[in-house]
């Protein structure tokens, strides 16, 4: 049995889960190492530190998809004690924290999925030496029950630098990829190469969002034409990539991109020439027809004409 061990923040920073153990040389992620966009400061006294958040997806009546974000914390920075509805955290680059009232902290790193059921109290922001970047997915439409709030959300310096941590349950990410993925690849016959396919989030999360699907794309991999009856949302994650609407220009999209895709609009998505690509793909409104496949798929000479990066 595995043996989870808690250190203080003031003293080691970093945890070990039995076989990994913890050391300095894992520290001190820096902000040009997280690949997702930043956006603006947060301006607000909920806030210690500088904290960043960027718009992703904003909910609407079309997708139907949760209000999605990034939010950056700079090293040292978090938020103080609070609640909202339920919310799907995607860790996607650094070293944070995140705690629920009445348990230790848990020690984030890129490729964590958890889930923070609506109305938890807890917290959550980066490491004292690291850099941390999320995205989050949630519930806008929750109400708490009660009009009665919590007499004191604040995080003291001293209770950041000596609250007790442990290790989260890390998947197993390899060869760098954001998230977890099989180590095998697949073909299928609407793809003109290999791919690897993981659920990163099932339905039935806590935000009320639709599955999420890790799709990773070997280079010069894509997929055939097709039309998702419901819409679709990629949120691209790893690499470069290309996505096109059928009668529009090739967009060339990179980590922390969203594509927007209308219900029936036929389109095209898979990786550039000299690079494996990944993304997460929600289908939207999936009361709908996931999607329909055609037969057409872009000639390795229109491939080849596409901008290179």
């Amino acid at each position: 049995m595995k043996k989870t061990i808690i250190y203080v923040l003031s003293g080691l920073l970093l945890a070990s889960c039995g076989s990994k153990p913890a050391t300095t040389s894992e520290v001190g992620v820096t902000r040009e190492q997280l690949t997702f966009p930043m956006g603006e400061k947060i301006q607000n006294p909920a806030f210690t530190g500088e904290a960043f958040l960027r718009p992703m997806i904003a909910l609407d009546s079309v997708f139907n998809f949760p209000q999605t974000n990034t939010v950056t914390f700079a090293p040292g920075a978090h938020s103080s004690w609070h609640r909202h509805g339920g919310m799907v955290v995607l860790v996607t680059g650094g070293v944070g924290l995140y705690q629920e009232e009445g348990k230790p902290a848990q020690i984030l790193r890129k490729g964590d999925v958890l889930q923070i059921p609506a109305g938890v109290r807890h917290w959550h922001g980066a490491t004292k030496d690291n850099w941390f970047s999320q995205v989050v997915i949630y519930d806008m439409s929750w109400r708490p029950d009660s009009t009665k709030t919590d007499r004191d959300n604040t995080i003291t310096d001293e209770y950041y630098a000596n609250v007790k941590m442990e290790e989260y349950g890390h998947p197993t990410n390899k060869d760098s990829l954001m998230f977890a993925a099989p180590d095998s690849t697949m073909s299928l016959p609407t793809f003109n190469g290999p791919i690897r396919l993981a659920n990163t989030v099932f339905t039935g999360n806590v935000a009320g969002a639709p599955g999420l699907h890790y799709v990773v794309f070997e280079p010069g991999v894509i997929n055939a034409w097709h039309i998702h009856p419901g819409g679709q949302i990629l949120i691209a994650t790893d690499g470069i990539g290309y996505h096109q609407i059928e009668g529009q220009p090739v967009e060339v999209i990179h980590p922390g991109d969203v594509v927007i895709c209308q219900p029936n609009v036929k389109h095209w998505h898979g990786a550039a020439p000299n690079s494996r690509f990944a993304h997460l793909a929600a289908g939207t409104n999936p009361d709908r027809p996931a999607v329909v496949w055609t037969d057409e798929m872009l000639s390795k000479e229109e491939y080849d004409k596409l901008p290179k990066e």
